[in-house]
This record gives C-alpha cells, structure tokens and sequence, in this order.
C-alpha cells in the first residue's frame, strides 16, 4: 500500500528541466539595448526589430537592426535562459555597431523576467537588463 502511495506522489512531481516555454512563446518586439531606446531598424522607418520564440524545436528567430537571424534556447531551472549566438545574415548598414550590441547580448543572456507585458533579458553579471522587449500586438 505504501508502494501504491509512493509510485502516485511520484507521478505528481514536475520535471524543472523539462518547463514549456509558453510565457516567451511569440513574438516580442525591442525596446531597448543597454537602456538605449530602439524605435525602429534600419530596414524601413516601420519595420521594428523583434525576437521569436519557438516552442517547436526550441528556435529563435528575430529581426535586428539590420539583419534578419535565427538560433535556439534553452530554459532552465527558475528563469534561466540561455541562447545560442546567432546566426544573422550580413548585410551591412548603418547601425552595424547597434546590431552587434543586439546580438552579443542575445548570446550572453542567462536568465529573464515577464511583467506588463515587457520580456527583460538580462546576462549573468548585470542588475540591469541587456535587452527589453515589448509582446508584439501591445
């Protein structure tokens, strides 16, 4: 009987490693970079640059200011996120220095924070996010 007992509670307990990624799922869109406010990128005065998580094989695809890119993610325990560097295609423009801040700090990423409809990511050294983005459609 106290096997019974034993094998149910088991079956209750949830696998940390294993968490879905339904808060970061979707389109977000940038906000700032370093505290550095981002309106819209380099590709056209409406375009704005933007990061999509993908449940689905665990992929990132976004937009910077001047180059489309794609990667993947994993969560850990608590908020942990990493992210892969990504890769972004290479065309040149002229806020190539904002675009690489953009991605260095996606591949430094170590944990994040959802609140008010704002995704803050944030590396493992810094009190201050790297990156906040707002849910697209908000």
């Amino acid at each position: 009987m106290a096997f019974l007992a034993t094998l149910a509670l088991s079956s209750c307990e949830k696998d940390e490693s294993a968490a879905p990624a339904a808060p970061l799922t979707g389109r977000w869109t940038l906000a700032t970079i370093d505290a550095f406010p981002v309106a819209a990128s380099s590709y056209s005065g409406t375009a704005r640059s933007y990061l999509e998580f993908q449940d689905l094989g665990k992929a990132v695809v976004g937009l910077g200011p001047c180059n489309n890119f794609s990667g993947r993610f994993a969560l850990g325990p608590g908020q942990a996120l990493t992210l892969t560097a990504p890769i972004p295609t290479r065309v040149a423009c002229p806020v190539q220095q904002l675009e690489s801040q953009y991605l260095d700090n996606l591949a430094l990423t170590a944990r994040y924070e959802i609140s008010d409809g704002q995704l803050r990511l944030f590396d493992a050294t810094a009190a201050a996010p790297r990156l906040t983005f707002r849910r697209a459609g908000q």
